[in-house]
């Protein structure tokens, strides 16, 4: 007499759409000045200069000070593993309080080649460096796949801030 436990596995879907140089110039095609967001301060360029910013931030070539306490990191950690949004209004200890940084590209269309050759870069970075981990002042020290997890997060944030899914 033989018994089996047959197991279905279902893989769930994320609601997060892939982050490739695809999705980003899709998103970006649809950015305008005037592009105005749904929630928060930053204009459609402070947005594209903000995603360029995490990117550089990843590679390392921006100093970040890890400010979550080290025993809430692997929680945090986790969370890149679900599917719950991003708080709307985060309070990010990295950026200014109430006010908008500062903006680096003399235009949106500046910020958006320079957001595309960052990611273009992010992605030669770990190409050449697979076992590279980088600080991030909230969710710690990441490597390449929990940076990829929390991208399609923030991305999926600010794309639906100015409606461009």
């Amino acid at each position: 007499v033989a018994m089996a436990t047959i197991l279905t596995l279902v893989q769930k879907k994320s609601p997060f759409p892939e982050v490739n140089r695809a999705s980003i110039e899709s998103g970006l095609a649809n950015l305008r000045e005037d592009s105005q967001a749904a929630w928060g301060i930053m204009t459609a360029q402070h947005m594209v200069e903000h995603l360029e910013f995490w990117f550089q931030a990843a590679m390392g070539k921006v100093e970040m000070t890890i400010t979550t306490p080290e025993e809430k990191i692997e929680k945090y950690q986790d969370s890149l593993f679900d599917y719950q949004l991003m708080i709307k209004s985060f309070d990010h200890p990295a950026l200014k309080k109430g006010e908008t940084e500062d903006l680096r590209f003399a235009s949106l269309k500046e910020a958006k080649e320079a957001l595309l050759q960052a990611y273009d870069d992010y992605l030669i970075f770990f190409k050449e460096n697979p076992e590279t981990t980088t600080p991030n002042t909230v969710f710690g020290n990441l490597d390449h796949e929990l940076w990829d997890l929390l991208n399609r997060k923030h991305f999926y944030h600010h794309f639906q801030q100015f409606d461009l899914y």
